[in-house]
């Protein structure tokens, strides 16, 4: 399993590209998806079922030493019907997953390392967070097929797919 990651500059994109994941849905299949904040992507948190989180949540979380956990990604499959927790807590009101944050000082160094700690590595995590505090929308892909997660991302408008 591989993750491919999506930079969208619209909320109408990501959901291209859910549908085009869900057409061809295979049973090792994880989407999440991540955003600035849920009121900058109302379409994302109300027209799916993939759950939309805030990287700022988990920030919140974290700095608090708070007992929440989100699962990296990976941690929970798309199946018939929508997303699945994999018996994991809950950040904010979503099961499994991340979004991003507010403004301050050093939020991009603080994104880029929530990003890490969910399981986006290194220099992609550095790309990621950096597209989030722009106010873009991520969706990560956790397939069986990386050529094919890219192809159906840059289909559905994707600015950018990092991997």
């Amino acid at each position: 399993m591989t993750v491919t990651i999506g930079i969208f500059e619209k909320e109408e994109s990501v959901l291209e590209a859910i549908k085009r994941f869900q057409a061809v849905r295979t049973d090792k299949q994880n989407l999440q998806i991540v955003v600035k904040n849920k009121e900058a992507a109302p379409l994302l948190s109300g027209q799916t079922d993939i759950p939309v989180d805030e990287v700022y949540d988990i920030r919140e979380a974290q700095e608090r030493g708070g007992d929440r956990f989100v699962s990296p990604i990976g941690a929970a499959p798309l199946v018939s019907g929508g997303y699945v927790a994999g018996g994991s807590g809950v950040v904010g009101a979503s099961p499994t997953g991340f979004v991003a944050g507010t403004a301050d000082l050093d939020n991009d160094t603080r994104n880029e390392n929530v990003l890490q700690d969910i399981g986006i590595q290194g220099r992609h995590a550095k790309t990621a967070g950096d597209a989030i505090e722009k106010g873009y929308f991520l969706l990560a892909a956790d397939t069986d097929d990386e050529e094919v997660s890219k192809r159906l991302l840059i289909q559905s408008g994707a600015l950018d797919v990092i991997y």
